[in-house]
């Protein structure tokens, strides 16, 4: 079944795009204007990908400085979304440049710097992989994660305008006379909805690490007989087997 939120972001969205391709008017400084609408679903996808690499980073020192198992799950799961919304910027980014410069990819600083970002968090996640012990995992993605969140601002924001000869457009939301009205009410809904979709999707993220983490101690449990494995001790009873048995012979048991 459907939930009332999803369905009214799916609408949202439904809008935006009819917003942008009927009611939002060419931008005359771009050099190709109508293909310059692409900015509403790049711009919102480029500021919050870096807001839930930001979240990211805060949990990070939170599981730093309290061991808290919760907040290495959030850490994670925020860093995820960050990483695909990175992904949406980057790809609707070349189109972009496409249409208005030529090519795809010309090594702008801007293309550059959210590829070098881009790469940091695919490394992230390449050692939570390589990683078995929950503990040792956390504990050094923390650690990497922390790093990864101290780079945001400087690859995004601050050495962009130190590199020179960017074809990247500057200031666009903040110049007054840059875009219509209709452009920023389209860019403003954008926002509101990406936002909210980050939201979701990190909120259901957390919760499914929590019960995965959940399940592998019960499996661990079940496989070695105690609480001592490479997983989280999650507060789980240690009789949460009996509780739900599994099989004829577990209800005999309990």
């Amino acid at each position: 079944m459907i939930r009332l939120g999803d369905a009214v972001i799916g609408i949202g969205f439904v809008a935006l795009v009819f917003l942008a391709l009927l009611w939002v008017p060419p931008a005359q400084f771009f050099t190709q204007p109508e293909s310059a609408r692409i900015i509403v679903y790049h711009v919102p996808a480029a500021i919050l990908c870096v807001v839930a690499f930001l979240m990211g980073g805060y949990f990070a020192f939170r599981y730093l400085t309290t061991k808290e198992w919760t907040h290495d799950i959030r850490s994670c799961a925020a860093n995820e979304v960050g990483l695909l919304f990175c992904i949406l910027a980057t790809a609707t980014g070349m189109i972009f440049a496409k249409q208005q410069w030529g090519a795809y990819w010309s090594w702008d600083p801007r293309q550059t710097t959210i590829l070098i970002q881009m790469l940091i968090y695919i490394g992230y996640f390449a050692l939570r992989s390589s990683i078995e012990d929950d503990r040792q995992r956390a504990a050094y993605s923390a650690g990497y994660g922390l790093f990864a969140a101290i780079s945001v601002p400087f690859l995004i924001f601050v050495l962009p305008r130190i590199m020179s000869d960017s074809l990247h457009p500057s200031n666009t939301l903040m110049d007054r006379s840059a875009l219509s009205i209709e452009y920023k009410t389209t860019l403003y809904l954008a926002f509101a909805l990406y936002f909210v979709t980050v939201m979701i999707l990190y909120r259901r993220r957390v919760d499914v690490g929590i019960l995965e983490a959940k399940a592998n101690e019960l499996a661990s449990r079940n496989d070695r007989g105690s609480t001592d494995n490479l997983g989280w001790s999650v507060g789980i009873p240690a009789d949460a087997e009996r509780q739900a048995p599994s099989s004829p012979e577990d209800d005999r048991g309990g």
